[in-house]
């Protein structure tokens, strides 16, 4: 078999780590979601995957966020059907393959290393388009434009943590000026979570660091005016049912305190086109 050396960045390297949760998924009697794709570039790249394998509650998180992404997205384009998607640090990720229903339009946005590796296990189209840039720059608001009108969704799936709050802070006074009536799907953690996962995350095996946190998703709203969130899902709180996937002293710890199981969630914000 032939297998791939990759070369990423500090933070692009956690792409890693994502894609061997989705593909491990694949061994569990009941598992939370079916992705060939991932076990398929897993067993290509040559990577020191077993490092993680003893991390049962990251690969459960990962799987489970990966879910609820894709279910949420599911359920909004079924009410937006003609909104074209953009995935902000997309990694290996294949979402698009996943919910394209055959008229999806796509952009896949990261870092040019991490493009670079996804160009070796994905083909572009018409409807998928990969672009080349970081998320805090701007460069790629005119390339999206000249093929899309109108609102779009944005998805930020395990990116933003990474980000400093004025970073974040940033980004969504990017979206919410250049492209007014969008929507953005992210993940965000609690600042306590944010000190002490890392100790408890397959992320330790990497140098990257977890930076930016929130205690009520609602704080963002004062951020600005414009933004409004509309639904939120929180892990593994509303999937009660993968509860046994997480380690008994973790279990012990949420039936305490169940604070601890609504400290992570996904939120679908609205990035109105006025201001009060």
């Amino acid at each position: 078999m032939n297998t791939n050396t990759v070369s990423l960045g500090i933070i692009q390297e956690t792409l890693l780590i994502t894609l061997w949760a989705r593909a491990c998924e694949m061994n569990q009697i009941d598992p939370i979601l079916i992705d060939s794709k991932a076990a398929t570039i897993l067993a290509k790249i040559d990577y020191d995957f077993h490092k993680f394998s003893q991390e049962k509650s990251s690969q459960a998180i990962i799987c489970l966020r990966n879910r609820a992404f894709d279910e949420i997205v599911t359920q909004f384009l079924q009410t937006h059907p003609q909104t074209s998607v953009l995935e902000i640090g997309t990694g290996l990720n294949n979402r698009f393959e996943r919910l394209d229903d055959g008229s999806l339009h796509w952009f896949d946005l990261d870092l040019p290393d991490t493009i670079a590796v996804r160009k070796r296990f994905f083909q572009e189209s018409d409807r998928h388009r990969f672009i080349s840039a970081s998320i805090l720059e701007t460069e790629w608001i005119d390339q999206v434009k000249s093929l899309s009108n109108g609102p779009m969704l944005f998805i930020a799936e395990g990116v933003l943590l990474y980000f400093s709050e004025q970073q974040v802070k940033n980004i969504f006074k990017t979206l919410a000026e250049n492209f007014p009536g969008s929507w953005i799907l992210f993940d965000a953690t609690s600042p306590f979570l944010i000190k002490i996962r890392r100790r408890f995350d397959a992320v330790k095996y990497t140098n990257a660091q977890f930076q930016w946190g929130i205690r009520n998703i609602q704080e963002m709203q004062a951020w600005d005016s414009r933004y409004q969130v509309h639904r939120s899902v929180y892990i593994p709180a509303d999937f009660p049912q993968y509860l046994n996937r997480f380690p008994f002293i973790e279990r012990l710890m949420m039936s305490l305190f169940p604070r601890f199981q609504s400290m992570y969630g996904l939120h679908l914000m609205k990035l109105n086109d006025f201001k009060i």
